[in-house]
């Protein structure tokens, strides 16, 4: 034989060598498992619910453009810049408001502001602004949707900057203007009764915006800006959602950057994906080398105290490799879970004539119909 014998220390050798690669192999799929793969939890809403229709009442449609607004100076005196207007359905058209007829009708239905991600022009923007608010119809009852325009445009140009360079820049100034869109955000929040919920809810870099409102709010310093309404109480009826999160995945802890995030909130939201092209090399914009959230969600042991406000959710079998919105409005788990996080009369869809539910199984017991649901929706085609 040429090979070396079982009994042989060049056979040892060459086992214990084998195995050492094996490990090396391992270990980083072990350890990315580890950071990633806990289970989806919320204490309120079931967020693999696929059931529901999408027949209700639009919501109604406020617009608030900071886009002319201080971007990294001032914004304590910037409030007044921002633009406000709101849909008239009946004119097809928007019409300019104030802060005052904002706030005057706050307490009469739930409100969701929606603040979008980096890149994109107001044009751009506006056509999110409608995918988001079509899709709200399959949320039931009055609600408000409040779409946050900023100024998320290119600053940077490619003359006398490589192209790498030209994103590097552009991603870390953007960020900037992100968490000072935070300071407006918390100016408008303190001024609500919250007596109705309202959800800040923003996608990508929109998502730093909700957290850093919620850190200055529950009374944390940032940028070294405080908010003098800052307090490190529960704010009751205010929650966030960081729908792909473009952030460290670190931030939310307490103590961290974003830290009196959970302090001041009652719930957040935070959606993950392991699997999202863009945030994968997200650790070489982070100035930290950190992953991030919207890759790996948060690790809720972390949060002691607050681990029962974390509501989070999976979304790599519905987007995919996508980091993008239009996926994730697509993904009925998604909007269910939005909807039920975001306004409280989220109740199963009523069909026309009947006082019964949709998804009402006649002629059986109720534990029954339970049984049969359950089996539809295991046995259904369109399930994610």
């Amino acid at each position: 034989m040429n090979g070396p014998s079982i009994h042989s220390p060049l056979f040892f050798r060459f086992l214990f060598l084998a195995t050492i690669g094996l490990l090396a192999l391992a270990l980083p799929v072990s350890y990315a498992t580890a950071q990633y793969c806990t289970c989806d939890e919320c204490d309120e809403c079931d967020l693999n619910a696929c059931n529901g229709c999408c027949c209700h009442e639009c919501p109604e449609l406020w617009l608030f453009n900071s886009r002319c607004a201080p971007k990294c100076s001032n914004v304590v005196n910037g409030f007044d810049c921002i633009s406000i207007k709101r849909w008239d359905p009946k004119c097809c058209r928007f019409v300019k408001e104030t802060v005052e007829s904002f706030l005057a009708q706050e307490a009469s239905m739930p409100t969701m502001f929606f603040i979008h991600g980096n890149t994109l022009k107001h044009k751009g923007a506006m056509k999110q602004c409608w995918q988001v608010y079509e899709k709200m119809r399959c949320c039931p009852g009055q609600k408000r949707l409040v779409y946050w325009s900023w100024p998320a445009q290119r600053v940077y140009k490619t003359e006398g900057l490589r192209v790498k360079e030209m994103i590097q820049k552009n991603l870390r100034i953007k960020y900037v203007y992100a968490e000072y869109q935070g300071y407006y955000v918390a100016q408008l929040v303190h001024q609500m009764s919250l007596s109705q919920r309202v959800m800040l809810a923003g996608h990508s870099y929109g998502a730093i915006t909700g957290a850093a409102a919620l850190h200055w709010l529950g009374g944390g310093c940032l940028r070294g800006l405080t908010f003098e309404g800052g307090a490190p109480v529960e704010r009751p009826n205010l929650r966030a959602g960081m729908i792909a999160g473009a952030f460290d995945s670190d931030m939310l802890y307490p103590g961290h950057r974003y830290g009196q995030a959970f302090v001041a909130g009652e719930k957040i939201y935070v959606t993950r994906n392991y699997k999202d092209s863009t945030l994968k090399n997200w650790h070489k914009v982070s100035w930290r080398g950190c992953p991030a959230i919207g890759s790996i969600g948060v690790n809720a042991r972390k949060l002691g105290q607050y681990r029962h406000k974390l509501c989070q959710q999976t979304m790599t079998e519905d987007v995919k490799r996508s980091h993008y919105l239009t996926p994730h409005l697509e993904s009925t788990r998604f909007i269910r879970a939005l909807c039920c996080l975001s306004f409280p009369s989220c109740q199963p869809c009523v069909s026309a004539g009947t006082d019964q539910p949709e998804n009402k199984v006649l002629g059986l017991t109720e534990s029954r119909q339970v049984a049969v649901r359950e089996e539809l929706f295991r046995l259904s085609p369109t399930r994610k």
